[in-house]
Parts: structure tokens; sequence; C-alpha cells
């Protein structure tokens, strides 16, 4: 393992895919957890974020919470003391070489992301969910485990697609709107609106 991070939020998940994408994890900043977490050190709180800056200078960081809200606050948060941020990818995860990955973004296994899609900054896509080809996926979105967005999709920021959701293709889904799990899109989303059902409704 010749690369090195913090995780922003202790979570047994991310610490395997830190390892399957051979990254060392030198500790974790978390608010509810002390000691140790699967054997990882944990070496602070978010309002220890200047002395963990001073102790790890150069190590990037990688923010793991599902809510897109609290992973953009922690982005804020972060960045201000000058952190980098590290981009995280599973190689059981399937991702086009004619695609684009943000910053910060978190890929987990069994995730497919087709061609001429954009994966924005800091976006999580969990465990097998599929992203089809030409999909916008805006900053901080978070899609769950099995969603499926098909082509030519427009996902807004800080959107969640809830587990094993459908988006039909050329549909937009705004910043903010929430999918319900399950859910099957068949019309666009409005910004910060939350539908679910089959078809979705708000």
């Amino acid at each position: 393992m010749d690369k090195v991070a913090i995780l922003v939020g202790g979570f047994h998940e991310m610490l395997e895919l830190c390892e399957d994408a051979g990254v060392k994890v030198l500790g974790i900043i978390d608010s509810k957890l002390t000691g140790e977490y699967y054997g990882v050190p944990v070496i602070g709180k978010d309002e220890d974020a200047l002395s963990v800056k001073e102790r790890f200078e150069d190590v990037p960081l990688v923010i793991t919470p599902d809510s897109p809200l609290v992973r953009k606050k922690l982005w804020e948060h972060y960045r201000q003391f000058g952190f980098r941020f590290m981009t995280l990818v599973s190689p059981k995860a399937n991702v086009s070489r004619y695609s684009s990955i943000g910053e910060g973004a978190v890929i987990q296994a069994l995730v497919n992301v087709s061609a001429g899609t954009r994966v924005g900054a800091f976006v999580k896509l969990n465990t097998g969910s599929n992203i089809m080809h030409d999909n916008l996926v805006g900053d901080f979105a978070t899609v769950a485990p099995g969603a499926v967005s098909l082509g030519r999709v427009c996902i807004g920021e800080s959107a969640y697609l809830g587990a094993n959701c459908t988006v039909l293709p050329d549909k937009k889904v705004g910043e903010g709107a929430v999918i319900g799990a399950g859910a099957v899109v068949t019309h666009d989303v409005l910004p910060g609106t939350v539908v679910k059902g089959i078809p979705a409704k708000q």
C-alpha cells in the first residue's frame, strides 16, 4: 500500500473499501467514536481539524457519510483548513474509461459507471448501483445500493436516489430531491421534492 488517507466518519464498509483499493487508513475523525475502530485509531472530532492538520499535514481525507448535506457540510468545514481530499474507487467497480469522476467521490464495489457519464465531486455511489451512459451526476449526490439511472439522466446536486429505484432515460432529478426506495421515476423530479412509488409521485 503506497496510498494513505484519513476517514471522516467511522464506517466499516469504508475501511474495507480502502483496504481493497490499496489505501492505508492512518486514522478516523468521528464525533461518536473513541479509542480504536476495527483496529484503526480515532484521532479526533470535527472540531479538532486544525490539530489533525498539523499532525498529518499532507494526508488526504475521505468523507464517508451517506447524507449529501452532511458530506457537503464536512467538505466546507475541512477545506478551510487546507485539507486535500481523496477520490476512492473500488477495484471491483466497473468505471468506463470514457467517463469522468470528480474529486472526493466514493465508488463502492459492483458499481457500474458507463461511457459518457460525468460523476461530480463528493458523489457517493453505493454498492451495486448502476449509472448508465451519458449521465450527469451532480456534486454531493448519493446513489443508494442497487439504484439504476438509465441513459442521459441528469441528477442534481445533493440529490438522493434510494435503494433499488430506477430513473428512466432522459429524466431530470432536481437539486436536493429524494427518490424513495424501489421507486420508478417516469417524469422529471422538481428540486427539493420527495417522490416514491411506481410510478414515482410527490
